[in-house]
């Protein structure tokens, strides 16, 4: 399956969700947009006859993929059924974009807006009608375990009073709890900004479901004209249930529900089972959470009075230097035993000051210590350090934002939070934690080994990857790409390669952060990418990988992806000794660049036999080339020298030459005596 070969419907500008679903973009429908995109008519090829829609998530909201196959399970008419999600391929952008498949609603938005105010239902009318289908739809998250994480009137389709259900819209095209109203959020959730929020859990669902009902009771909302932060004010000084009713008079049963589902202790909440229950007839008493725990006397604090802590760590989190003074001159200490009679928390702060001091004042001294501080006095609220407030799972989905928008402070801050350990210190803090709350703060310890590498496959980008297991690459250079999978990385950078888009290498830290994480794969490949090293090892290993990966995933061809490695394999050609074999070797990996194949450039860039037989080579030629040397220094040297040279040869000459001639003088004499003697 080729993420971009996918088949066009057509001549015209239909979009092709892998050839099961067709998206025609000259055909918008506004009224029904989502979070993370607009939405446009689809059709699926197996029944063109069922009206569908697709989400394009086009605004840069990355979505929930990794919550799309529990979404497919939930089986409930009160909820838009998600028929199909993929990546699709828009030419006339181009660029490619991950894509929602919805059945389209019955009906219109049952809310439009939150200001509107709409008729008050009768009890039983709005019982089944509009809880019944509710509960149904929460029932089914339960049991599949999808958080929504945007359920209000606005993100709901229906006719008041109708006899179709009610139908909640999408909840998939963004982070979750982005483009969520801070009204219908937790007041721990609300604290935080939209993309710090992170991953709910099934009671903030039940929340946000309080929430809208309160607002369907009453027939508009009591909070109109108030801000985020009024608001949430008033949730912490009366209780979300108190500062929404109040002293509104309502039937029993709902003021029982209501009370239920609005508890603003997370524990005590109700959840889909005692929703269910209720429904069959079983009545509860809700416990009521109107404020918190109130001192026997307030604790003065920058000109105000506080008489809780959730408060106070409110404050204290925006006035760092005065926090941390009340801190460490013990008043605040003092306040939680005398006027909260609060043993622990005194006993944990004060522990918490020692091993402070003992670490000395570093650079954020302050912030640290009142970012824990703040966690021991309000342990359900968010992280709160150096002006960023984040649950611990909203820290994906904010470092998400941090990379996309290239904030490099928020990044640091999220880094030091990590580095810090303050996850861990959250963790520990709360009582009767849900189970998935520890592995999470398993994981924070084991991300704190990444912040400090800087080699490829390190560092924030590895982070990243490792808390958004769904996140596509974010590489710079796949920009216009939705890359999810290694199986997809290749192909991708073929197509920018085509698109001339190779004034950097086809390696940074994002896309070595990726594959390290979705490939596992030995860090040590990845740290040898980094531009620091040497361009011979940088050069085999980006073609290693990559040469591994065309085997793995294909395409068979990568021809444009090849020229682009080219020139940062030269270093691997001048590793060859001999000149005809380097331009024998460049020859053969130009070749292969034409056919497209990284693993045939690897195979003649990096032979054993090959570089054996070129080294034992040249070392033959420079062993030659010195004894060649050393004899012509020895006749050189000889040649410099005349006299030595005549007397060394010369004088054996002589001497052979005198013994030739005495010899020739002695024979001649001789003969003459000899022929004397015969009378010659």
């Amino acid at each position: 399956m080729a993420q971009a070969d996918q088949d066009q419907k057509g001549q015209d500008n239909t979009l092709s969700l892998e050839g099961r679903v067709f998206i025609d973009p000259d055909q918008p429908l506004p009224g029904l947009n989502a979070v993370g995109g607009a939405a446009y008519a689809a059709q699926s090829r197996r029944d063109g006859s069922l009206p569908l829609m697709g989400i394009i998530c086009s605004r840069g909201l990355y979505p929930r993929a990794d919550s799309v196959a529990p979404m497919k399970n939930v089986d409930t008419e009160s909820v838009l059924r998600l028929i199909d999600a993929g990546v699709v391929s828009w030419p006339q952008q181009g660029a490619h974009y991950y894509t929602l498949i919805y059945e389209r609603p019955r009906a219109e938005h049952f809310w439009s807006s939150l200001d509107q105010t709409h008729p008050v239902m009768s009890e039983d009318t709005l019982t089944q009608t509009f809880i019944k289908p509710m509960i149904k739809a929460l029932a089914e998250f339960r049991r599949t375990g999808f958080v929504h994480g945007g359920i209000r009137p606005t993100n709901i389709f229906w006719q008041s009073a109708s006899a179709s259900p009610p139908q909640l819209g999408d909840g998939l095209s963004a982070p979750c709890g982005v483009g969520q109203p801070a009204l219908f959020e937790t007041i721990e959730r609300a604290m935080c900004a939209p993309s710090a929020r992170g991953l709910g859990v099934h009671e903030d669902d039940c929340y946000a479901f309080g929430v809208t009902l309160a607002l369907v009771i009453l027939g508009r909302n009591p909070f109109e004209g108030m801000d985020d932060a009024a608001i949430l004010r008033a949730k912490i000084e009366k209780g979300t249930f108190g500062a929404m009713i109040g002293a509104k008079r309502l039937v029993p049963s709902q003021i029982e529900i209501l009370r239920g589902l609005l508890n603003d202790d997370m524990r005590q909440r109700w959840r889909a089972d005692e929703l269910e229950q209720w429904l069959g007839g079983r009545r509860f008493t809700p416990k009521s959470t109107e404020g918190l725990r109130r001192a026997s006397r307030h604790f003065p604090f920058s000109g105000k009075e506080y008489w809780n802590t959730r408060a106070l760590a409110m404050a204290m989190a925006a006035q760092i230097e005065q926090a941390a003074a009340v801190i460490e001159d013990g008043s605040l200490i003092t306040w939680l035993s005398r006027a909260l009679g609060d043993e622990d928390r005194r006993k944990s702060l004060q522990n918490l000051l020692n091993t402070m001091r003992e670490k000395g004042k570093g650079a954020h001294y302050a912030d640290e210590l009142v970012a824990r501080s703040c966690i021991l006095l309000d342990p359900t609220s968010p992280i709160r350090y150096r002006g960023v407030t984040v649950m611990p799972a909203g820290i994906a989905s904010a470092l998400i934002e941090a990379v996309t928008s290239d904030n490099a402070n928020m990044k640091q801050i999220l880094s030091e939070i990590i580095a810090a350990q303050l996850v861990t210190l959250w963790v520990n803090a709360q009582r009767d934690p849900p189970i998935d709350y520890v592995p999470m703060g398993q994981q924070f310890e084991r991300l704190r080994s990444f912040i400090e590498r800087t080699a490829f496959g390190g560092g924030p980008e590895r982070i990243l990857y490792e808390l958004n297991p769904s996140l596509p690459c974010l590489s710079p250079i796949l920009r216009a790409e939705y890359v999810v999978s290694p199986r997809y990385m290749l192909e991708a950078l073929e197509r920018v390669a085509a698109k001339g888009s190779t004034n950097s290498e086809p390696m940074d830290r994002h896309i070595a952060a990726f594959l390290v994480m979705r490939e596992k794969r030995s860090e040590s490949l990845f740290a040898a990418m980094g531009p620091g090293e040497v361009p011979l090892r940088r050069g085999l290993a980006i073609l290693s990988l990559f040469g591994e990966m065309q085997y793995r995933y294909g395409p068979d061809s990568l021809p444009r992806l090849c020229g682009w490695l080219f020139p940062l394999v030269e270093a691997c050609i001048k590793r060859f000794l001999s000149k005809p074999m380097q331009e024998k070797v460049r020859a053969q990996v130009q070749k292969d660049v034409e056919k497209g194949s990284l693993s045939a450039m690897l195979q003649h860039l990096d032979d054993p036999a090959r570089i054996a037989k070129d080294t034992s080579d040249f070392m033959q030629a420079q062993q030659m080339y010195r004894d060649i040397k050393m004899e012509e220094a020895t006749l050189e040297a000889g040649l410099r020298d005349r006299d030595k040279l005549a007397q060394e040869v010369g004088r054996p000459v002589a001497a052979t030459l005198a013994s030739l001639i005495a010899l020739v003088l002695i024979a001649v004499t001789l003969g003459r005596g000899f022929f004397k003697m015969l009378g010659m």
